[in-house]
């Protein structure tokens, strides 16, 4: 079977063409590995949980036995208390602890009290004394569900408080403020999408010491809600249309390559050159050459073989004589003649 004859081009368009098909595949190639191996991936705030704690408290003053005040117990509602009339403080503390969420929830609490003393000096205020006392141990429980609930009452005498004060004033010399801090310490603890949430929360009800009168002043009705999020990793999904469009670009690029190298071969630059001299020769003397489809018979003449065509050129005017033109397919070489009697004047282009 004959072999098929390869496509002839030149030598830079075909560089040019290769190039570009380099250019495709590589280009397609990383395109491809980067769409599908290269994980693109963003890391979002997610919302797993939130819980609010809401405190509030209520009490009544109990006044020991005077001549003053006919009720013996005093309500909320007072500005400010007697000192030397208070018997007891009956403190009522209320705590709720609530999710939308259902977990396992531990939590533990404790109410302290401590008496804090400042004592101000060239209008700075300075910390001199605190003692503590625990006024509820420590309490533990579980609740598997979304919410807490404590309700705890405390009875406060402060008069060993309020002596402890009168007297340290006296013996130290030092004139100060000092205040009795009531103060409810909640940990809560559950575990959310494998992560523990950690509450504490530790709201304040201060009471004067060592003063004619008493106030008492709080966090009443104190509410605050707290949100727990946390880092989603999320994976960009992959575009199947960019797929689709560099797997076809891939393609192209590998037939490209596969087509130039099997099916084209560089032209010969010689060629090329014998075809444009002789393309220009005809078309320069196309009123002035005779083609002929056999070469000349020219035995029985002189023969001169001109170098250059344009001798061959200058004999015809000369002559008046026809330029005779003959193409051999055989050794692609094209014959000029310029035939006057017995001599004829011939010019080859060679390949």
């Amino acid at each position: 079977m004959r072999a098929r004859k390869k496509i002839k081009i030149r030598k830079s368009t075909r560089y040019i063409y290769s190039l570009i098909a380099i250019i495709l595949l590589l280009v397609s190639s990383s395109c491809l590995s980067k769409i599908l191996f290269t994980k693109d991936t963003t890391y979002n705030k997610k919302e797993i949980y939130s819980y609010t704690n809401k405190f509030d408290y209520n009490y009544t003053v109990n006044l020991i036995e005077n001549k003053y005040i006919d009720t013996k117990t005093l309500g909320m509602n007072e500005t400010a208390y007697i000192t030397d009339l208070i018997d007891n403080i009956n403190m009522n503390l209320n705590y709720s602890y609530y999710s939308k969420t259902q977990s396992e929830i531990d939590y533990k609490y404790r109410v302290i009290g401590k008496l804090e003393a400042v004592y101000t000096r060239d209008g700075v205020e300075q910390k001199v004394w605190q003692k503590d006392y625990v006024l509820l141990e420590e309490q533990s429980a579980n609740s598997n569900g979304n919410e807490i609930k404590i309700d705890e009452n405390i009875i406060l005498n402060l008069k060993e408080q309020n002596d402890l004060v009168k007297d340290f004033e006296q013996k130290m010399g030092m004139t100060i403020d000092a205040k009795f801090v009531v103060s409810l310490e909640i940990t809560t603890n559950t575990k959310i999408e494998q992560e523990d949430v950690t509450n504490k929360y530790n709201p304040t009800i201060s009471i004067d010491l060592g003063q004619k009168t008493t106030t008492i002043k709080g966090d009443n009705n104190k509410e605050n809600t707290e949100y727990i999020a946390t880092q989603v990793q999320e994976y960009k999904k992959v575009n199947i249309i960019e797929v689709i469009f560099y797997s076809c670009m891939f393609i192209a690029s590998i037939i490209m390559i596969i087509y130039i190298y099997t099916k084209t071969e560089k032209s010969n630059r010689i060629k090329n050159e014998f075809r444009q001299e002789l393309n220009r020769i005809l078309r320069l003397c196309q009123d002035k050459i005779v083609k002929v489809s056999n070469n000349i018979d020219i035995n029985k003449t002189s023969i001169i073989d001109v170098k250059d065509f344009g001798e061959v050129m200058k004999l015809s005017e000369e002559l008046f004589k026809p330029i005779l033109y003959w193409y051999s397919n055989e050794k692609e070489e094209a014959w000029f003649y310029v035939m006057s009697n017995h001599v004829t004047y011939r010019y080859i282009l060679k390949k």
